[in-house]
């Protein structure tokens, strides 16, 4: 998947998942305002987050294997859970007590910034269960959270004036099926998902694309400390379909600020813009990294490139 239909996807995700948690929350009722805000929030939480797990695994994962993209769905959508319920509760907290529109607005913003950090925080939460270092992962729910809490404050917006447009132009019962705050849920839920796609696209530090082989066009952002390559499907790039490519086949680390390429002793060898690597090699933007007949396009956003000893 490029980072284009990344983004689209996110947001188009968000949307339908913020409406099916507006549909969910038609079942409640409560006559505290407070409570079934909160509850309101929970719903789309965790059916924005969910969607956006499920986005990100989709996007991500080497092999398309239902179960683990259910799982991160799960774990996202039961973090989202949690952040929508808090985001939600605050934000109508601080409203009844001052009558401000924008702490009500405040509820949203805290509510996409949690939602986000849910959708790319199933990463570290692995590495905390292995009792693995957590390194370079905390970038990608950063990331997210920056982007999420951008489209809660854009879609809390779009929330309100839609309210408004609604009650001033249409004269029939607004308590419909597409009342004002179906409308605005699928707003919100639209523009969390677009800012969190367009985040992570946008301040991605490295990349690879891939050029020739296995699921060619796909770009992944490189946001850990080791990302493996090979023909295995644990491998963060999976490169399938191909004999000349191990399974496991190379290993890109980060160094400083940087990413080196090492080959893990393969057959045919690894090759970064045609010569053999050897020896750890740092990469630099636009190299082309060879593996049997696949090829990955190596990419980073940095003001000064890496020097690199030829031999």
């Amino acid at each position: 998947m490029s980072f284009r239909r990344f983004v689209y996807y996110c947001a188009v995700c968000g949307g339908c998942a913020a409406y099916a948690g507006w549909v969910l929350g038609r079942v409640f009722s409560f006559e505290s305002v407070l409570v079934l805000s909160s509850v309101r929030g929970l719903l789309l939480g965790l059916t924005v987050a969910a969607a956006l797990g499920a986005v990100d695994a989709w996007w991500n994962l080497a092999a398309l294997d239902p179960r683990r993209i259910a799982a991160r769905a799960a774990a996202s959508g039961a973090a989202g859970a949690a952040g929508g319920l808090l985001g939600a509760a605050l934000g109508q907290a601080l409203y009844d007590s001052l009558h401000l529109e924008a702490l009500a607005l405040f509820g949203w913003v805290c509510t996409g910034l949690l939602v986000g950090a849910a959708a790319g925080a199933f990463d570290v939460a692995a590495r905390l269960v292995r009792r693995e270092p957590v390194g370079g992962s905390l970038r990608k729910p950063f990331h997210a959270a920056v982007g999420g809490a951008a489209g809660g404050l854009l879609g809390g917006i779009i929330f309100r004036l839609l309210q408004a447009l609604c009650y001033r132009f249409v004269i029939e019962d607004t308590d419909t099926f597409w009342s004002p705050s179906a409308w605005g849920f699928v707003a919100l839920g639209l523009c969390i998902g677009l800012g969190v796609g367009l985040a992570q696209v946008m301040l991605k530090e490295a990349w690879l694309r891939v050029e020739e082989g296995f699921r060619s066009g796909r770009e992944l952002i490189l946001s850990k400390d080791v990302v493996t390559v090979g023909r295995a499907e644990i491998c963060d790039v999976g490169l399938f379909g191909d004999s000349g490519v191990e399974p496991l086949h190379a290993r890109l680390l980060r160094r400083g600020d940087g990413y080196v390429i090492e080959d893990v002793g393969t057959a045919e060898g690894t090759l970064v813009n045609e010569q053999r690597v050897t020896e750890p090699m740092a990469l630099r933007d636009g190299d082309a990294v060879r593996l049997g007949k696949c090829v990955l396009r190596f990419g980073e956003r940095r003001t000064k490139p890496p020097e690199r000893s030829e031999p």
